[in-house]
C-alpha cells in the first residue's frame, strides 16, 4: 500500500505524461503533412503512430501500476525524454531533404522541454547528449545507406547548431529546475512553520492536548452545526480530585507529570471527531459531537475508571489520583456558556457527593 502523499504524486505524474502524450499531435500532424507533400511513404505514418502509442502506453502503465516507484527516478522524465526522440529520428531517416529533417529537430527540442519538470542540470546534459548522439548516429547511417540525401556542409552546420541549442537548453532548463526545487523546499519550510504556529496557538504546551482557545473554537463549530439541524452534542468537564494536596505534598513538577499522564491516557482513547483539551488548571474538557447525554455519561464513567487505574511510581510508590466529571447536553439555540455552566454544576455535585464519580446535569444523578 502507498500513502496518500505518494498517491497524489502518482496522479500528478499521470497527468504530466498524459499531457506529453497529447503533445504528440503536433509531430503527428507534421508527419501527415510531409506525407501529403510526397516527402514520406505512407507506412511511416502508421509506424510513427505505433511508436508513440507503445512508448506512452508503457510509461503510463508503469505509473498506473506503481512500478515506477522502484526506479531511481520515479517520475520517469529522463526515460520518457530519451525514448520519445526515437519516433522523430525514425521519420527523419526517411526524409530526403535536410531542410525537412531540420523541422523534426524542433520536435526533439519539444521533448527536452519536459525535463524542466524534474531534471537538474546534470540530468539535462545527459539527456541532451543522448539525443545528440542518436542524431549523429542517424547522420552516419544516412551517410552509409543514402549519401545522396545528405549535404555535408548543411549537415555539419545543423549538428553544431543542434549541439549548441541543446547545451543552452540544458543550462537554462537545469537552472529553472533548481529554482523549482528551491521553491519546493521553501514551501516545505513554510508548511512546517505554519504547523508550528498552529501548535503554539492551539496546543497546551504542558499536556500537548488542545488548549482553551482551541476548545472554544470546537464548541463554536458544534453550536453552528446544531443550528443547522444536526444532532446536539454533549460535553464532559473533568477535574482532578485533591490536586492542590498533590502539589503541596509532591511538588508542582509532580503535579505537571500527573496532568500530562492523564491527558495522554484520555486523548488516546477518544474518537477522531471528539475534542479533548485542558480547560484550565487541573480541569479538562471533552466535547462529544453527535452524542446524547446517556452516551456521554457512559464515556465519562469509562474515563473516570481509566484515570483511577493510573499509577505514578516515579513520584511515589502506588500513588494514584481520581477525577470527578460533570456531563451536560447542549440544547439548540442556547449560549454555550449556559451548557458549560450546567456541566460545571454537575461537576460541583460530583465533588460534593464524594468525588471520583460522574454526575449528569439532569438532577445530578450519579453514574458511578
Amino acid at each position: 500500500m502507498i500513502d496518500n502523499h505518494t498517491k497524489q504524486k502518482q496522479t500528478l505524474r499521470m497527468r504530466r505524461h498524459a499531457m506529453a502524450f497529447a503533445t504528440y499531435l503536433v509531430p503527428m500532424s507534421l508527419v501527415v503533412l510531409c506525407w501529403s507533400q510526397g516527402l514520406l511513404p505512407e507506412k511511416v505514418i502508421y509506424h510513427f503512430a505505433a511508436f508513440v502509442f507503445v512508448i506512452n502506453f508503457t510509461i503510463l502503465f508503469l505509473i498506473r501500476k506503481n512500478i515506477n516507484l522502484k526506479f531511481r527516478d520515479p517520475s520517469l522524465t529522463a526515460l520518457h525524454i530519451t525514448v520519445s526522440c526515437l519516433p522523430a529520428l525514425y521519420v527523419m531517416y526517411f526524409l530526403e531533404h535536410g531542410h525537412a529533417r531540420a523541422i523534426f529537430m524542433l520536435v526533439l527540442l519539444l521533448a527536452i522541454i519536459y525535463g524542466i519538470l524534474e531534471l537538474d542540470t546534470r540530468g539535462f546534459l545527459m539527456a541532451c547528449l543522448w539525443i545528440l548522439s542518436l542524431y549523429v548516429l542517424l547522420i552516419f547511417v544516412l551517410w552509409t545507406k543514402k549519401p545522396e540525401a545528405l549535404n555535408a556542409s548543411l549537415e555539419w552546420i545543423q549538428i553544431i547548431a543542434f549541439a549548441l541549442v541543446l547545451f543552452s537548453m540544458s543550462v537554462i532548463g537545469g537552472y529553472i529546475s533548481s529554482l523549482r526545487e528551491k521553491l519546493r523546499l521553501r514551501n516545505q519550510e513554510l508548511s512546517s512553520a505554519i504547523e508550528k504556529i498552529d501548535k503554539l496557538v492551539n496546543i497546551d504546551p504542558l499536556t500537548e492536548v488542545s488548549n482553551r482557545r482551541r476548545l472554544f473554537e470546537v464548541l463554536t463549530q458544534e453550536t453552528n452545526r446544531c443550528s443547522r439541524g444536526a444532532t446536539p452534542f454533549s460535553i464532559c468537564l473533568l477535574d482532578i480530585d485533591h490536586f492542590k494536596q498533590v502539589n503541596d505534598i509532591y511538588g508542582h513538577m509532580a503535579g505537571d507529570e500527573i496532568l500530562c499522564h492523564i491527558a495522554c491516557s484520555i486523548s488516546r482513547d477518544i474518537r477522531n471527531i471528539d475534542a479533548f483539551g485542558r480547560y484550565g488548571g487541573e480541569e479538562f474538557l471533552l466535547v462529544l459531537p453527535r452524542t446524547p447525554i446517556a452516551g456521554a455519561a457512559v464515556k465519562a464513567e469509562k474515563m473516570r475508571s481509566q484515570v483511577a487505574g493510573l499509577r505514578f511510581p516515579d513520584i511515589s510508590g502506588e500513588l494514584g489520583v481520581t477525577i470527578s466529571i460533570g456531563v451536560a447536553l447542549y440544547r439548540p439555540t442556547e449560549d454555550i456558556d449556559t451548557t458549560l455552566l450546567r456541566a460545571d454544576r454537575a461537576l460541583y455535585a460530583a465533588k460534593a457527593n464524594g468525588r471520583n464519580r460522574v454526575e449528569t446535569e439532569k438532577n445530578h444523578t450519579a453514574v458511578a
